[in-house]
């Protein structure tokens, strides 16, 4: 597996979950711009791999930017470095690796004996970039898994999500590639959530990994919470919103691989709004098959449930695979 990552909170917790599972052969991570600038994507990714004691799996930078545009970060959910605030205990680069992105992956996709799957949780720019230098090796991606579109609701915008709307051409090329893409779409994954009381859990699991998710849960909750999502406060103490949920997007497509079974789906044609002065990132999924587009043509598997209790044992039990003394 490949993991492409724009290390913020979410990615951070997903990254978790693939390195507790030996079920995933992480063959590298490779970091893009999004949530934070790729500076502070790449720093979280090495430190938090360090921190996991998998400072053996290789770290590439991808492209600072999108294909086509300028970044769109989200400091207001992230924070500016990504994390919203938290500072890991040194800086820990030794699995950075001098192959960029796309070297990285052209690395991998050669030498394995068999296809391997690729993970977006962040913009597409790199897997995008990589299709369009490599396109050779393409037949050697097994699928693409991608945090994003959706049908009915969006964020940051009405109608597109984060991801998408970051680098929506860079989307557009792999909707365009011919390569198996399934999408987790906001539609879903917001209902990959955590309870209050599964929250709690967490903080009362020993070690530092434990540690860091509760704090950046905690600040990740707060920001969100302002929005209709997970946290917020209330008279100076923390309460809980109007869902009372904790929101998790990127571990979900750790989920989707592990316990398939938890998920259900259906392939539909979809596009991408490139140019619109309102609708940019704009996924429009036709699951009213009003292009008649057969079974070959449709290019989207599209993610429509999630057993919610199932996603947060997984979660819950990825956390406690790290468990060690109190610091």
């Amino acid at each position: 597996m490949l993991l492409d990552v724009d290390t913020g909170i979410d990615d951070a917790y997903a990254l978790i979950m693939a390195c507790a599972s030996e079920e995933l052969d992480i063959r590298a991570v490779t970091t893009a711009a999004g949530n934070a600038s790729l500076y502070h994507t790449t720093r979280n990714t090495c430190n938090l791999l360090h921190l996991l004691g998998r400072g053996d799996i290789p770290v590439s930078q991808g492209l600072p930017a999108p294909l086509q545009r300028p970044l769109l970060r989200a400091p207001e959910v992230h924070g500016e470095n990504g994390l919203r605030g938290y500072q890991f205990q040194g800086e820990h680069l030794e699995a950075l690796s001098p192959l960029t992105a796309q070297q990285q992956m052209a690395r991998v996709l050669a030498e394995s004996e068999e296809p391997v799957t690729v993970v977006a949780l962040g913009p597409a720019t790199n897997v995008a970039a990589f299709l369009q230098r490599y396109p050779e090796l393409k037949s050697r991606i097994r699928r693409i898994l991608f945090m994003g579109t959706s049908y009915r609701c969006g964020n940051p915008t009405i109608v597109s999500t984060f991801n998408v709307l970051v680098d929506p051409e860079a989307f557009d090329i792999l909707l365009k590639s011919g390569v198996e893409l399934h999408a987790l779409p906001l539609d879903t994954t917001q209902n990959a959530t955590l309870t209050p009381a599964e929250c709690r859990q967490i903080s009362s699991i020993p070690g530092p990994v434990a540690k860091m998710v509760s704090r950046t849960l905690a600040g990740y909750g707060d920001r969100i919470g302002q929005k209709g999502g997970c946290l917020a406060q209330k008279d100076g103490e923390r309460d809980w919103n109007r869902e009372g949920l904790a929101h998790l997007p990127d571990p979900a497509v750790i989920a989707y691989l592990l316990r398939p079974d938890y998920f259900t789906r259906q392939k539909y044609f979809c596009q991408v709004e490139c140019k619109g002065e309102i609708t940019t990132g704009f996924t429009v999924i036709d699951m009213d098959d009003y292009y008649g587009k057969s079974m070959e043509e449709r290019n989207l598997w599209y993610v429509d449930s999630i057993d919610r209790a199932g996603f947060a044992r997984l979660f819950l039990e990825s956390v406690r695979a790290f468990a060690g003394p109190r610091e």
